[in-house]
């Protein structure tokens, strides 16, 4: 059965509320530690920490064969002039995903003066990614430049498939301006707005890039209903669910 995360299963993993970033004002002995540092909107512009996360090949164009993840990683310590390296390793009882066919890890760098990188794997479209999805469950270690830093962000997991997966950002608060997700929806959404992500903030905070306030949400929400307005004139509908007994077609209005 195709691996399909929701907001009710992710809450759960979530490790814990970042209001606060107290790591930038910190000072610590050595050269520092670094941890995984995904982040879900839980509404309104609070953010959670994220133990998991999904990436799917079907929001890309069919003729991408691999591409690059990214896991987002934060400095606990002291920002200095000098790259520094850090390293993670694949837990093997722990993933699904095969080495070579589905993924490549490579080192990270921690760019000098900074607080924040990436950890980089080349994921792979492997024919078995659109019956079911792979999980890789990844450990940071220490290297010469970084330990480990929060035990909480010490391990993550990545969820890989081929086939339409709900974004982490897909939250009850996306619910209010786009409707309850489906996947047919979600491909409708992808091929009317070109997004494939939703984060939040609240209407009276600054602009955040790649985040949506609700007067922007809901100008998604319009153009949404008049393009299916526009689609339906000469297409037939489109179903929540193709294989249910009992049919609902989607919509927008809410």
């Amino acid at each position: 059965m195709k691996h399909m995360i929701h907001l009710a299963a992710i809450i759960p993993a979530l490790l814990f509320l970042t209001s606060c970033q107290q790591n930038e004002a910190m000072e610590f002995a050595g050269n520092g530690s670094i941890y995984f540092f995904e982040q879900v909107p839980s509404g309104f512009g609070t953010m959670l920490n994220a133990s998991e996360k999904n990436l799917s090949f079907a929001v890309l164009d069919d003729a991408v064969t691999e591409t690059e993840g990214r896991i987002n990683v934060r400095l606990l310590g002291s920002i200095i002039d000098r790259d520094r390296v850090f390293r993670a390793r694949v837990v093997p009882d722990s993933t699904t995903a095969i080495e070579g066919t589905h993924y490549r890890l490579h080192d990270g760098v921690l760019p000098a003066g900074a607080l924040d990188s990436y950890l980089p794997v080349t994921l792979f479209r492997a024919p078995d990614l659109k019956n079911e999805s792979v999980k890789i469950f990844f450990e940071m270690l220490p290297t010469d430049d970084l330990g480990i830093g929060l035990q909480e962000g010490a391990f993550f997991t990545l969820y890989l498939g081929d086939f339409f997966m709900k974004p982490e950002s897909w939250t009850v608060f996306v619910d209010q301006y786009l409707g309850a997700y489906c996947d047919n929806k979600y491909k409708f959404i992808i091929e009317t707005l070109g997004i494939t992500d939703f984060p939040m903030i609240r209407g009276n905070e600054p602009p955040r890039e790649g985040y949506y306030t609700p007067p922007q949400m809901q100008g998604f929400n319009y153009t949404l209903i008049n393009a299916y307005a526009e689609y339906r004139k000469t297409n037939p509908p489109i179903w929540v669910d193709d294989n249910a007994e009992q049919k609902i077609e989607i919509k927008f209005q809410i």
